[in-house]
């Protein structure tokens, strides 16, 4: 039956660019399996096919724009995936559920690939796989299940990717076998020790190869057409791509790499998985950094890791791993300081007259659902002096040694939550009053600390800034961003002792302290003085920013 696939929902009246074709006209196709991958100005999307079959026509190309709806691909929807567990069954069986294939006009996948589940089910033991711990007492979700019954696995394949209100973590199995059957569906709860497939444990690798090496009779009937020339079928989600740059790549790992800058053609997956996945990512930077590869990291060498000493012979000790927020925070901060050569420089602005001004307003401001902070007025204040200095609204480069000067100022403001450090962004805030920048924080902080952030909320940023004032301390040397330059960070004002020259006295005034943290390739000690001095010229005279 003639089947056409379209594009599912992006989001409301989001339009994306197809990036990637990963099937072609004749391609066998499962249930779930990733066609394409449509990019959009929050994510790359892969979109995994409805239902089985085989390809017809691909209706769109590379590079072309697609919206919800858009018409992909047409297909000979078919029971393709019921011929797995039929391998061992007699050849007229074989041959019937093979037949659904024949109409389509295009040559099936080969078979030599499929009958290998039953004579390797017959000899091993049964194992049950379950659910390791997600975190203390986490419950996720279900969001993609990559294998289904009669599968081949190795050991720590990807099998399925669970969400939680924190990450989405990709399931590797812990035994090499043939899956009996899959235990839960997409879309359910699951948490530490759910039992989540049933699978047999034996040489089904070695049996698997010597299924396909030397072709049996029965193989030989129940698919006659396999020796024609026929094009190859896509892989599938068991699959293990051959050659580097032509595997498939996990949503995860793509973003990791789009945020680590990695070359996903240059990261194989692991031994006997089916697709890249973050962890992948995360060990080529590792092993990049260990060797000090100028391929990922542009300066700088990253010091061997040292055996930790035995603790305990001093005392007792408790190990507590650390949050997935805070494994993420770790990596993204040893890859900024490798990286950036960092330098910072501090001067105190007077905000006397500002604290004056806020309280005055404040009430007004509440009125619209916002908070008018510090933090508030000093976003409003740096795109101003954004504007004058676009050099610290950049990113660097250095593969074409180029400076990316941004026409928008999207504004990250870093959250402590019981969850780890968090960088949520405010988008266009030039474009925004105080009133509305101050609407935007309230609210992208609160879903922030109760972890409920839009996809959208972490990304985007073109420059962060850091309040730490309603702690404590007097200083504070942030790290940048990457691929962030520049970095402001203000700690708690103060009341101090200033000299009046016009009066000839001391008199208290609220001292605020700020210090900016710049990418020395491409701003300049000077530059950043100067940064904080307009800085600090519009902080103390609000009216300035309007002459």
């Amino acid at each position: 039956m003639l089947h056409e696939f379209k594009l599912p929902s992006l989001g409301d009246g989001v339009t994306g660019k197809v990036t990637e074709i990963l099937v072609k006209a004749g391609d066998q196709v499962s249930k779930e399996q990733v066609v394409i991958i449509v990019g959009t100005d929050k994510v790359d999307a892969e979109m995994p096919i409805d239902t089985d079959g085989v390809i017809r026509e691909i209706l769109v190309n590379k590079g072309d724009d697609v919206t919800e709806g858009s018409l992909i691909l047409r297909m000979e929807s078919s029971p393709v995936a019921a011929t797995a567990p039929v391998a061992s069954a007699p050849v007229a069986s074989a041959s019937a559920s093979t037949a659904p294939v024949a109409p389509a006009s295009v040559p099936p996948a080969p078979a030599a690939a499929t009958p290998v589940a039953a004579p390797v089910a017959a000899t091993g033991g049964s194992y049950e796989f379950k659910l390791p711990s997600l975190g203390d007492g986490v419950t996720g979700k279900i969001t993609e299940i990559l294998v289904k019954a009669g599968d081949t696995l190795q050991k720590d394949q990807i099998i399925m990717v669970v969400g939680t209100d924190k990450v989405d973590a990709e399931m590797p199995i812990d035994q090499a076998g043939v899956v009996e059957a899959v235990l839960v569906n997409k879309g359910d709860e699951v948490t530490e020790g759910t039992v989540v497939l049933k699978m047999t444990t034996s040489g089904a690798v070695a049996t698997t190869s010597q299924s396909t090496a030397s072709p049996e009779p029965v193989a030989t009937q129940a698919t006659p057409v396999a020796a024609s020339p026929a094009p190859s079928p896509a892989p599938s989600n068991t699959a293990a791509p051959s050659g580097k740059g032509s595997h498939r790549v996990s949503p995860l790992a793509r973003k990791r790499a789009k945020e680590l800058g990695v070359n996903l053609n240059e990261v194989n997956p692991a031994p006997g998985a089916s697709r890249v996945s973050y962890k992948d990512v995360i060990a080529f930077v590792k092993t990049k950094l260990e060797k000090g590869s100028s391929a990922t990291v542009s300066s700088g060498n990253s010091l061997a890791a040292k055996t930790l000493p035995n603790f305990e012979k001093f005392g007792s000790i408790e190990r507590k791993a650390m949050s997935r927020i805070g494994v993420l925070t770790a990596e993204n901060m040893q890859y900024a300081f490798n990286t950036i050569p960092h330098a910072w420089i501090s001067e105190k602005a007077d905000i006397t007259r500002l604290e004056e001004l806020r309280q005055q307003f404040k009430e007004q401001v509440k009125k619209s659902g916002g908070n008018l902070t510090t933090t508030a007025i000093v976003t409003k204040a740096v795109c101003h002096v954004l504007k004058q200095m676009p050099q610290f609204n950049s990113s660097l480069d250095t593969t074409t040694n180029e400076v990316i000067y941004k026409q928008f100022y999207n504004i990250g403001i870093a959250v402590d939550t019981p969850r780890g450090l968090l960088v949520p962004v405010i988008r266009n805030a030039d474009q925004k009053s105080l009133t509305e920048i101050s609407v935007d924080l309230t609210e992208i902080s609160t879903r922030t600390r109760d972890g409920k952030n839009k996809p959208d909320d972490l990304d985007g940023g073109t420059f962060t800034i850091s309040n730490i004032g309603g702690i404590g301390g007097t200083n504070m040397l942030s790290i940048v961003n990457w691929p962030q330059v520049a970095i402001l960070s203000m700690t708690a004002a103060t009341k101090e002792a200033v000299w009046n020259e016009a009066k000839g006295q001391f008199e208290p005034r609220l001292m605020m302290p700020m210090t900016i943290g710049w990418d020395h390739r491409v701003i300049n000690g000077a530059d950043a003085a100067r940064f904080l001095v307009q800085l600090k010229h519009l902080l103390e005279e609000p009216f300035a920013a309007w002459l």
